[in-house]
């Protein structure tokens, strides 16, 4: 019997929804229906399908603390089945990892790959294509699941349906890919009966994944196969050396194998399916009032239409708009035709080249004991809000160029000094001076909030020296 491995592709540092999505902070993460992250939802889904010590992650340092803790809120057995990239080097290195992982646990495997960042809306649909694609998989198949266009789309790659496979029911032969197109090609796509969206997922077994990307792309396959063999497994976490994994060439799986394989099946569904790449999809899957507006947050619209208003942090009064995004965030107010597509990410590479924090970076970061959030930062000093988790610890550390002072105002806090001790409760301060080796740690049943003031010349998160840590950080440059 094989047994199916759901794989989450996790490690997209896309910016298409910024103010919202990051670079540090990207789509994945982000809970925009109140149903948990796209990221949880997609674990939701795994664990209907294979047990939760089946379903492999894949993403990236720079996301690892944050998928964790979320795929720990669903289930903290599938947070031990991450694999952690140096960087990301694109679908096919992150899959011939994945199916090397699995089929060392299981010869006879089954991937079942899907991006951590899409909505699905018809859980039943995706299933039952899951079903047909294992059978296609297990006689040695490459599914690769089509979703009927609703409108002609110059996003997304296609998909043209060939002749029905005799040998199961609803699985079609691939005529061709065809890549991102024109607006006047994309129109044309729309309307051919046989033409679908490529959506990224894929059913395959490992061994035959592995065998296809060995045959087309045999330099690849074994730098992939050097860095897995070279993997450090610590604290259940998978990881792979940066100068073995970097060679891999960054390269899709579209491109390696399944443009090129004679393997290759399509199964046409439509189970709600969305990338939510772009304001204006996120508008079309957001419920809309009687002229078209869809509201989240603390907005007032008067005289709107066919637009997107969205606030994260302050009231938010629109007048006389009409296809817009207008998304305010903490740090950044967005107001943009809602199929800018292209301007917004423009205006993401401007604030890189400015090295403006808003393009990487939310006021608020997730860490393994709570959040942190920015309040207000000013040269000399910074306001930071803590909350941390009951049982949550921050790391025995301290700093060469900060002062710190913590004031407590909500919970109860245990407090280290150097070798001094003290428990701080509502309204109660200290004070940590440059140096001064320090620790917060929230012993008590309830949320402990402290707000906490730095002051320096220089107040990087970088400036840290870690000498103990209870998540395994201590070569981390963060709290």
């Amino acid at each position: 019997m094989m047994e199916r491995f759901p794989v989450l592709l996790a490690g997209g540092l896309g910016t298409r929804l910024w103010p919202l999505s990051r670079e540090i902070y990207p789509k994945q993460l982000m809970n925009l229906s109140g149903d948990g992250s796209f990221l949880q939802q997609a674990a939701r889904r795994a664990v209907k399908i294979a047990p939760a010590e089946q379903v492999i992650t894949v993403t990236t340092e720079a996301l690892y603390r944050p998928i964790r803790d979320q795929l720990t809120e669903i289930d903290p057995v599938i947070a031990d089945n991450i694999l952690v990239e140096p960087e990301g080097r694109n679908t096919t290195a992150a899959i011939a990892m994945s199916a090397l992982y699995a089929k060392e646990r299981d010869k006879n495997a089954v991937l079942l790959v899907t991006p951590a960042d899409h909505a699905i809306q018809d859980e039943k649909t995706i299933f039952q294509a899951f079903e047909t694609a294992v059978d296609v998989a297990n006689l040695g198949g490459l599914v690769t699941f089509g979703i009927k266009p609703t409108r002609p789309e110059t996003g997304f790659g296609y998909i043209q349906r060939g002749q029905k496979i005799e040998t199961a029911d609803g699985v079609f032969e691939v005529k061709s890919f065809i890549e991102k197109p024109s607006h006047t090609v994309a129109q044309g796509l729309f309307t051919d009966p046989d033409v679908y969206w490529n959506s990224g997922i894929f059913v395959f077994s490992a061994k035959t994944i592995l065998d296809e990307i060995e045959r087309l792309e045999p330099n690849l396959f074994a730098m992939s196969r050097n860095a897995f063999e070279q993997r450090v497994v610590k604290n259940r976490v998978t990881s792979f050396a940066s100068t073995d994994y970097l060679k891999i060439p960054a390269l899709p799986i579209d491109k390696t194998v399944m443009e090129r394989s004679d393997k290759v099946a399509l199964i046409p569904c439509d189970p709600g399916w969305c990338d939510v790449g772009s304001w204006q999809k996120l508008w079309e899957i957001t419920p809309h009032d009687e002229n078209g507006v869809a509201l989240t947050g603390d907005v007032i619209a008067h005289e709107c239409y066919n637009s997107l208003l969205r606030s994260e942090s302050r009231l938010v009064a629109c007048v006389g708009v009409e296809n817009l995004a207008v998304v305010e965030t903490a740090d950044a107010v967005l107001v943009a035709n809602k199929n800018s597509d292209e301007g917004i990410r423009t205006i993401v590479k401007h604030l890189s080249s400015l090295n403006r924090p808003e393009a990487s970076r939310n006021l608020g970061e997730t860490r393994p004991w709570g959040s942190f959030r920015i309040l207000l930062e000013q040269p000399g000093f910074k306001i930071k809000e803590l909350v941390i988790k009951p049982g949550g610890r921050l790391s025995l550390q301290s700093h060469r160029q900060r002062s710190e002072h913590w004031v407590v105002v909500s919970g109860q806090a245990r407090v280290t000094r150097d070798k001094e001790v003290e428990l701080l409760h509502f309204n109660q301060s200290t004070y940590i001076p440059p140096d001064m080796c320090h620790r917060l740690e929230n012993l008590g049943p309830d949320i402990l909030r402290v707000i906490e003031v730095q002051c320096g010349d220089y107040l990087g998160e970088d400036d840290i020296v870690r000498y103990d840590d209870s998540y395994g950080r201590i070569s981390d440059e963060t709290a």
